[in-house]
């Protein structure tokens, strides 16, 4: 057993975990996307998860949303192993933004929102404050009587991170979620999730290409990298055993510059 994962069962034996995954493996036929991925997520934290394109990011977060069943490994919620098979209300604890996966492009955001306050059970007047509140900070409110497939794609991604947020979720799952988005709204994004993680004790992964984004947001951030988690600190060992990987050493070096 890896130290990390061993330190995972431990952390979740202690109910300190939130939100954990060990073991976690992926297999698209004889391809290989993820092999033995161990994180573990405490409240109050985010992740900040990084890797080259087709490195496995977003079947990563698929996998840790319920989306998709993981070939081996588990996942704990507040140290209880999930069966999303068994239990799918479960996956009403995670606020998901994926690249626009979850948007309905007929809908205007206006029922959009509306449906997803009835499908978590959310108290309408409660969900239009929300949207009210954070469609202001956005500057999404003069786009909301307008059809999701009509708006930009920067738009899109604040529909996508409002709905995220509406019920109040325990974990935020957000792949890419500042793609196609301007500076100041990246800044309001940022600021938005790192207060409301803090105020909620709540926990999240995000997912990005853009390490000046994530920098300012995660908590942690970690390389995934031939299938694996791999904290900076640790690429130096994992180059030494490929020293010719000039990508590898690229990462690494940005990564040192991110700590």
């Amino acid at each position: 057993m890896s130290d990390l994962r061993a330190r995972i069962l431990h952390t979740v034996t202690d109910h300190t975990s939130l939100y954990a995954a060990a073991g976690i493996a992926k297999a698209f036929g004889k391809t290989s996307v993820l092999n033995q991925v161990d994180l573990d997520l405490v409240p109050g934290t985010i992740l900040g998860l990084v890797g080259p394109n087709a490195a496995g990011k977003t079947t990563l977060l698929s996998i840790l949303a319920g989306l998709l069943p993981p070939d081996a490994g588990r996942l704990l919620f507040g140290g209880t192993p999930i069966d999303f098979d068994r239990d799918p209300a479960k996956r009403r604890v995670f606020g998901l933004m994926l690249n626009g996966r979850l948007l309905v492009p007929e809908l205007r955001p206006t029922e959009y929102f509306d449906f997803l306050a009835a499908m978590y059970g959310v108290e309408r007047e409660h969900a239009r404050r929300t949207v009210s509140e954070l469609g202001d900070t956005l500057q999404l409110t003069p786009h909301l009587r307008k059809q999701i497939k009509d708006l930009s794609a920067g738009t899109q991604k604040k529909v996508e991170f409002i709905g995220a947020l509406l019920h109040e979720p325990r974990v935020l799952i957000l792949d890419e979620p500042f793609e196609a988005i301007d500076p100041p709204a990246v800044a309001d994004l940022t600021r938005i999730t790192r207060e409301y993680v803090a105020r909620t004790g709540a926990c999240a992964v995000v997912s990005t290409h853009v390490l000046p984004y994530v920098r300012p947001l995660a908590t942690t951030i970690r390389l995934l990298w031939g299938g694996r988690l791999h904290e900076p600190g640790a690429l130096d060992e994992l180059l030494r055993g490929s020293p010719d990987d000039g990508s590898l050493a690229r990462w690494q070096t940005v990564l040192g510059e991110a700590s």
